[in-house]
Parts: structure tokens; sequence; C-alpha cells
């Protein structure tokens, strides 16, 4: 607690550099101004850019949102932090669901379950259009199971493969079971006449939500539903951890990076990887036509029932006045109208977020210039959320760790699990 209070009053230095100063709700001659914090830059900053400017346009005279770039998402999340340690939040701001869970700290995020209820808000049809698993990753069960952010910019986690490789190897198509892409993985690695490996069947880099995701996918579960205790330890993140270390160890897996990947697929250099469908964005012109590649689900213990992970930044409206609290959830439900979601998922690199935006001309048309985003369209459907439970910021780190340790060959996946358990436990027992 004393680590909390100090890290707060430390942000309060730097709160005012946040925001404007003055108080009470902003007017101009356009109607009533909230701002909202976002982290976008190049081709999605100009979409979203876009949007505002056409939602400020049909709503002249009554609001006008005023977009404020503040940064990757640790820089938001510090400036956020410091802004409600002064008691002055931004009037709505993009975070990830763990970032929501944190900012309820100081109980100055405003739950959208009666505005999502109320007049102006989403009736049934509209609601069950929107993939499940975006809706319910912002439904936080340690704060009365409330809304207390809505889906934006999301993504989903995906198999990116080689057909070409894949094919040389003597597979008809992608890996559907854990087992086939162990095979896979093996059998898609090269080496040249002195033993170097040219090609390596698999890449892989310390990633949360890609943990998150494998574990999922084979059954398991990452945390109890009181959100006390986490349970990414059991066998299912041991296998997933067993399978890795084995790829490393047989020279079939080699590390990458966020950077880096998809590069190293469009060179040759891996024949698969795991990751968010907003990567596509970079492989395709890595890859520039050099080879056929796809991007499906990821393997599954159970193909019928597959399941991965959805995430990406939601925005949360914060406590600041009522006039200003309606008039940030008419943007935010603007955002999430078939038009709005259509127009963003094609000139931005997010997914829509509604299932049928697949019956729009726009969408189809889209999809004939870029198949592999159809692809993973099709994927979204299997996505749940992730913990959006306080202290999970840190868990991610600590799994992370886990991780690397294990393809380093400093730990056992078994060790390296139940160090990262204890210390997540922890984390979640402080902030409860």
């Amino acid at each position: 607690m004393k680590r909390w209070c100090l890290f707060l009053a430390v942000l309060a230095v730097v709160a005012a550099g946040c925001r404007k100063s003055e108080s009470g709700p902003a007017s101009t001659g356009q109607g009533l101004e909230v701002e909202f914090w976002h982290t976008q830059t190049a081709d999605n900053a100009k979409a979203l850019e876009d949007l505002v400017a056409r939602y400020n346009e049909e709503n002249e005279g009554r609001v006008r949102v005023r977009l404020l770039f503040q940064g990757n998402y640790d820089q938001l999340y510090q400036k956020t932090m410091a802004a409600i340690s002064a008691g002055r939040p931004p009037d709505m701001a993009v975070a990830y669901e763990s970032m929501v869970a944190e900012y309820m700290k100081a109980g100055l995020v405003q739950p959208l379950d009666e505005m999502m209820q109320g007049p102006d808000g989403l009736d049934q049809t509209a609601l069950q259009d929107i993939f499940p698993g975006y809706l319910e990753s912002n439904r936080f069960a340690q704060f009365g199971n409330q809304y207390l952010s809505f889906p934006f910019t999301k993504s989903v986690l995906v198999l990116y493969y080689n057909e070409e490789a894949l094919k040389e190897a003597g597979f008809a198509g992608p890996p559907k079971t854990w087992d086939e892409f162990r095979d896979a993985a093996i059998k898609t690695t090269k080496r040249d006449a002195s033993g170097k490996v040219t090609r390596y069947g698999f890449g892989l880099w310390a990633d949360a939500s890609t943990i998150h995701g494998c574990i999922l996918s084979r059954g398991g579960e990452l945390v109890t539903e009181d959100g006390a205790q986490v349970l990414f330890n059991a066998e299912p993140g041991k296998d997933h951890f067993r399978l890795i270390a084995e790829l490393v160890e047989k020279g079939a897996a080699t590390r990458t990076t966020k950077a880096q990947y998809p590069a190293d697929f469009g060179n040759g250099r891996i024949a698969m990887f795991i990751g968010t469908s907003t990567a596509r964005e970079f492989v395709t012109p890595a890859v520039a036509g050099k080879f056929p590649w796809g991007i499906t689900v990821i393997p599954q213990v159970n193909p019928e029932k597959p399941v991965t992970v959805q995430y990406g930044a939601n925005v949360a409206v914060f406590k600041t006045t009522p006039e200003k609290q309606r008039a940030a959830w008419s943007f935010v439900r603007w955002l999430a109208e078939p038009n709005q979601t259509a127009y963003w998922a094609t000139h931005s690199t997010y997914m829509p977020l509604r299932r049928s935006v697949a019956d729009r001309p726009e969408m189809k048309v889209y999809w004939e210039k870029d198949p592999q985003a159809q692809q993973c369209f099709e994927v979204a459907q299997y996505g749940v959320r992730e913990p959006n439970v306080r202290g999970w910021q840190d868990v991610r780190k600590f799994m992370e760790e886990a991780f690397d340790k294990v393809v380093s060959g400093q730990k056992a996946p078994e060790a390296a699990l139940a160090e990262a358990a204890t210390k997540a436990n922890a984390a979640l027992k402080e902030r409860q």
C-alpha cells in the first residue's frame, strides 16, 4: 500500500502537464468539448482523425471531440494515472483491461451499464452483433460485473504460416492441433549441407497475450474467477512450456522479436509464428509475393471447439461531469456503429467490432484485396477475453520472464511456471 501511495504521489507531479487547466465542462462555440486520449500513429491516426472529424460534423453545435495523442500505451498509462491522482482525469482514454482495473483504485472510471441500457444506449440486436469476447473483456467481475470500458482497437491471436514450406514438408494445410504443430515445426525446419539451420519451423518471443492464448487453447485457465489465484501453472501451461523447450532444444524454434518477426517470416527464416492479427500490416510487404501464406486459428487441443484470445485497447469514460460523460458515451457508441467500425477496419490495422460487417460491400472489396484480413475476421468468433483483474499488469511481466527462462534454458518449464505463479499470486494479493 505504501508503494502504491508513493507511486500516485510521484505521478501527481506531472499531472498538470497531462490536461488543460480550466475547471468545469469545456464549452466552445461548437458545443461541449470532450478530450479523447489515444496512442494511434501513422495510417491508424489518420483513420481516427477522419472518424472524429465526421463525428464532429454530425454533432456540430452539440459535442466536439478533441483528440490528444499521449505516446505509446505505457506513456498513456502513466499520464492517465498522474491525472487520476490529481483528481483530473481525461474525459475518455484508450485503455487495456488491466489498466482500467488499476484506474478503478481511485474510483474515477464511469461505469457504462446505465448509459448502455438507456435511451441512448445499444439494443439487444446491436449488442448481439458485437463479437461476445470483445464485450465480455470490458465487464469486470471485481467491480460488480460492471462494464467499465467499451471495445475499440481489437485484435485476435492467430497463427501465421508459410503455405509453401508446409507443402514441401508434406502438409496439406496448417496444423490444427498442438501435436500437428509440433510435427510441422520440426519438419519445416531446414538445414544446409553443414547442418546449419536455414529455416526454423517456428519463431517465438516472450509475449504474455500469446502465452494466454496458447494455454486457453489447451483447455487451461489463467486465473480463478475471484481473481485471487493464478492457474497458468497447471498442466496446460506446463504442456505449452514443455513444447517450447523441446522445439528450442531440437533446433526447430528460434527467438525473434516483435520488431523482427515480420522480416523473419518474409525472408523465409521462420515458417510459422503466433501473433496478433494486426501484424499482417507488416507481414504483407515483408513477404511481397515471394510465397503463398495464410492466417488461421492457433493450434488447439480440441479443434472442434477452438479458443484464442482477443485483445487490444478499449475506451474508458472517466467521472468528470454528467454532461461530459454522456457526450463521451455518445462518441464511444457512435464508433461502434456499423458504418464507423467498417471504416475503421478497412482503414486501420484493427478488427471490426460487429459480425454484420461481413455483408457490407466495402468489406467484401477490402477482403478481395487483403484475403488475410478476412481470415483474421473468421478467427474473431473464437476470441475470449484476457484477465482484467487488478494486478495483472505485473502478472504479465512474470509470465514473460518465465517464458524467457525456459527458452534460454535457465529453468525447466515446471520450475519457471512455479516461480512466476508465486510472484503473480503475491501481486494479486497486494492489489486485492
